[in-house]
């Protein structure tokens, strides 16, 4: 019987025990909710997401080339006696570039003239005076004397990843940029399209032309190519600054009644400051364009009006 009662009352201490470390728990619980803060709501600023078309632009970089641009060689051997000529001179096919002297022990030979393939004008000279000339024999190519470019037209030559084989084709107009003249666009187009893709980096090869009578594209200056190949009609276009992103993926914040809501949103094509939605947004909706960073899906933003 006395056991039995120092059980119940063990029991009874225990419990009463428990419910007084709940109790205080539950005390404690308050005390921190009542003392917490309350989260501060952020100012951020917002733009609507509109439909409009966007240009689908391929954009390339390459070597500017004269049209036509030979090495000058000599078909015989000999010394260099005199350029007829000087860099920057026109030229035309059959005018004679340079003299060489083929005299040797006991015979005299009239001079040799060195005579240009096409008309042009000449872009360098290589040799000095005196220096011997040797013609191409034996599988040598021999001595450069010059090289000479017809530079009315000029050409680039670059590839096109095979994303973007379906909208090349002979004719189409590019826009061509060099740091030359960065405010001013020459206009060109396709000019050639390999039928064969290069296994090796899967480009197709292409070339461009660009008329330049006036001769202010120089042959061997770095150019940047754009070609407008064609059209998002009425797409989802938001604001590049909208845009967060996270490893691969990309995100953006829509403010709905007073909340930040984070939405993930597959992008297409980029231009002038917009940027195409393929998937996750609605005309209409309300993105975050400022104060987006930092922000955590459904917390409270008042909107900017500045």
């Amino acid at each position: 019987m006395k056991r039995s009662k120092l059980i119940l009352q063990i029991i009874v201490i225990i419990l009463v025990v428990l419910v007084a470390i709940k109790f205080f728990t539950l005390k404690n619980k308050s005390k921190q909710l009542l003392n917490k803060p309350a989260e501060e709501t952020a100012v951020v600023k917002v733009s609507p997401v509109e439909n409009q078309d966007i240009p689908l632009w391929l954009s390339y970089a390459g070597t500017i080339k004269a049209k036509d641009e030979i090495m000058l060689y000599a078909k015989v051997s000999g010394k260099l006696t005199q350029y007829l000529v000087k860099e920057g001179d026109k030229i035309e096919k059959g005018q004679a570039v340079a003299l060489l002297d083929r005299d040797e022990t006991g015979l005299e030979y009239a001079p040799v003239q060195v005579e240009s393939a096409i008309n042009g004008i000449i872009g360098k000279t290589f040799l000095d005076q005196g220096t011997m000339v040797t013609s191409a024999s034996g599988g040598s190519q021999g001595t450069a004397l010059a090289v000479i470019l017809n530079m009315d037209e000029v050409a680039v030559k670059v590839s096109a990843p095979e994303q973007d084989i379906p909208y090349i084709k002979p004719g189409l107009s590019v826009d061509l940029i060099v740091d030359a003249y960065p405010q001013e666009v020459f206009k060109g187009e396709i000019s050639k399209v390999s039928e064969l893709v290069d296994v090796l980096t899967r480009t197709l090869p292409m070339e461009v032309r660009i008329k330049n009578s006036d001769h202010r594209l120089k042959s061997g200056m770095f150019a940047r190519i754009k070609i407008l190949a064609g059209w998002h009609k009425q797409a989802i276009a938001l604001p590049q600054e909208s845009v967060v992103r996270e490893l691969a993926d990309a995100y953006v914040f829509i403010e709905e009644s007073g909340v930040a809501y984070k939405k993930k949103v597959i992008l297409g094509i980029e231009e002038d400051g917009h940027i195409e939605a393929v998937q996750g947004l609605k005309s209409g909706d309300h993105v975050i364009v400022f104060g987006q960073q930092g922000l955590r899906d459904g917390i409270p933003v008042k909107v900017s009006k500045e």
